[in-house]
């Protein structure tokens, strides 16, 4: 729907609908989700705080859904009344709050000046009150391409926390880039380039053809400077092509969480590193044309470059279209923890009545070594495969099964090492990440580190090298547990359903002591979740850091600090260092020629089998 309006490039929550609030009716929030955007893991977009509503984004595209929470009920009166509450207490936070910005994005609202906490009050003349919505405000801040309008807001640590500010900033067709940082990790001296690709929109391809050639550009800057010294400033102009790609020693792209996009522009990403003439992702399917998608110019990133895709149990679709065409033409090595999501469909997309759209599935796609990554398999049937298990008018429901570890085929890249179908592409180096400790999933999904990060800018103003001190950190905990006692948060929150669902069933039983043991467990839980204070501290901080820092410095500046702490681009960049590593992986010598099959190692059961149809066409390509 990009191009039908233009907007100021917000994200924004609160507003929920608070009507009927006597009738114990289920809270209906709207969210319009960025669908050119994506999601992963160094975003620094804060949660919304607890009994907010769902971010919008207010931007030029995306569609409205419905979301309905949902609310435990029980027959026992006591629990209803406890859900109760919780949801007033939520009812009322939302109206304090107002309608907050989440993110506002570079080179739109962000340059006029809008940043992360801001309140809204008004939209040009009309005013934001209490129980206005998210969607109203999206609306007026929508318009025709070109037209300006004014946003009236708030901001804490300004003045008192209550004096407007008034801005104003001309609508435009918001393009949410795919690339949302890119630059050297770690000493530039090692010229290890790192690349955070979000998602696969129109101009994916563009963007990381521009970031592999700066990264090659500044990479031949630092080897000037080594062998020359410094150059001073200035110096003459320089064509981004001309620059010499082997310079650039190694390439991290990150796919983690990325959900995919369009498969034409999987494929514009993946010439940018397979060699010239090589086949990249093909697609069949029933009343689908067969088509066979290949490499038609020469790769932008050198060869002699060691190059890396990060990827996680969230990488799908196209990502995985990127991960499998290097990992098939050994090009480059997957890093991660395990599998990739496993997503291997060719979908398109029909609009329909009322801002609805169908997607449905066409095709499969294939790998270069012929393999389909798609993880669950879909079959006639449902829950059995009698008469009594069809739909109401005669046809048959579907059932769905993960594809099991012994169905999956044998598959061979280009240098004969052995891979498979049927569950996403499976990772050539582990790099395991850095493990949450459940207070840090507790703070997170509460919106507790927002929360305190508002407080804290009413009070505080950021400085150079920002960090949290030990008295910062201190004011932290007092603030959780303010909330804690408040009854804001609960501490024991990832345990509290089967604490309650166990406590309805003692009492039932009238198993008074045991009820009394289950209180006496819950105060344990609260007690050794505190402790995660003590023992994860320095991930905490790193967290909380991030979140005020959000406030205030645009999402590149928070993504390149959050990298610092990132273990798995780490571990990455580490791997790229070491040459013989590298090419023993990609079952290559020293200079990049592959090794004979029977020197390959093959220790997997996979050894004994043949390899498939799919490989003689890449062995004959290559």
């Amino acid at each position: 729907v990009s191009g039908k309006y233009g907007g100021v490039g917000l994200v924004i929550r609160g507003g929920m609908n608070l009507g009927d609030d006597e009738d114990d009716t289920p809270i209906v929030n709207n969210i319009e989700k960025i669908e050119t955007g994506g999601s992963q893991t160094s975003s620094p977009v804060s949660p919304p705080a607890q009994g907010s509503s769902p971010p919008v984004a207010v931007n030029g595209g995306g569609s409205d859904k419905s979301i309905t929470p949902k609310i435990s009920s029980d027959d026992e009166s006591d629990e209803v009344d406890i859900d109760d509450i919780e949801r007033k207490r939520a009812r009322q936070k939302s109206m304090e709050d107002g309608i907050r910005v989440v993110s506002a994005f570079e080179g739109y609202a962000y340059d006029a000046g809008m940043r992360v906490g801001d309140k809204l009050l008004a939209i040009d003349d009309w005013a934001i009150t209490p129980t206005t919505s998210v969607d109203e405000v999206r609306n007026h801040l929508r318009g025709d391409p070109g037209t300006e309008v004014s946003i009236k807001f708030v901001r804490d640590g300004v003045g008192d926390g209550r004096e407007p500010q008034t801005i104003t900033i001309k609508r435009s067709i918001v393009s949410i880039p795919d690339v949302k940082y890119f630059g050297f990790y770690g000493d530039p001296k090692d010229r290890i380039g790192y690349i955070d690709l979000s998602g696969f929109a129109n101009d994916a391809g563009r963007e990381v053809r521009f970031a592999i050639r700066a990264l090659q550009h500044g990479a031949e800057m630092i080897a000037r400077e080594e062998e020359n010294g410094p150059q001073g400033e200035g110096g003459e102009l320089f064509n981004l092509a001309d620059a010499d790609p082997t310079k650039l020693k190694g390439l991290i792209l990150d796919l983690r969480s990325n959900p995919g996009g369009l498969l034409t522009s999987a494929v514009d990403v993946s010439t940018l590193f397979v060699p010239n003439g090589s086949d990249i992702v093909s697609a069949k399917g029933r009343g689908f044309p067969e088509s066979l998608y290949r490499s038609k110019t020469e790769p932008t990133l050198s060869s002699q470059t060691n190059f890396a895709v990060l990827v996680n149990d969230q990488t799908a679709s196209a990502a995985e279209i990127v991960s499998g065409a290097v990992q098939d033409l050994d090009v480059g090595v997957v890093v991660g923890k395990g599998r990739t999501f496993g997503k291997g469909l060719v979908q398109n997309v029909q609009d329909l009545p009322y801002q609805t759209a169908l997607k449905y599935t066409v095709a499969k796609y294939y790998t270069p070594s012929g393999r389909c990554i798609q993880s669950t398999e879909y079959k006639e049937g449902g829950r059995g495969d009698d008469a009594a298990s069809s739909l109401s008018d005669g046809t048959r429901s579907y059932k769905s099964r993960k594809v099991a570890d012994k169905d999956r085929s044998i598959f061979y890249t280009a240098h004969g090492r052995v891979v498979k179908d049927g569950g996403g592409v499976e990772v050539d180096y582990k790099a395991e990440p850095q493990k949450a400790s459940p207070l840090e999933v507790i703070l997170l999904n509460t919106g507790a580190y927002a929360d305190f990060a508002a407080e804290w800018s009413k009070t505080h103003e950021l400085t150079d090298n920002f960090k949290v001190d030990e008295t910062t950190y201190q004011d932290f905990q007092r603030f959780i547990q303010k909330r804690q006692d408040s009854g804001d948060m609960k501490l024991e929150v990832l345990y509290d359903l089967p604490l309650r669902d166990l406590q309805k069933k003692l009492k039932a039983s009238k198993f008074d002591s045991s009820s009394r043991e289950l209180d006496k467990l819950r105060a344990d839980i609260i007690k050794d979740v505190k402790q995660d204070f003590t023992k994860y501290k320095k991930e905490i901080i790193e967290d909380l850091e991030q979140t005020i820092l959000s406030r205030y410095l645009p999402d590149s500046m928070v993504i390149a600090r959050g990298l610092k702490n990132d273990v798995q681009v780490a571990e990455t960049a580490k791997l790229l260092k070491n040459d013989k590593e590298y090419n023993r992986l990609l079952a290559r010598d020293k200079n990049g020629v592959a090794i004979e099959k029977s020197e390959v190692d093959t220790t997997s059961s996979a050894s004994t089998s043949t390899p498939s149809q799919g490989l003689q066409t890449l062995q004959t390509q290559w």
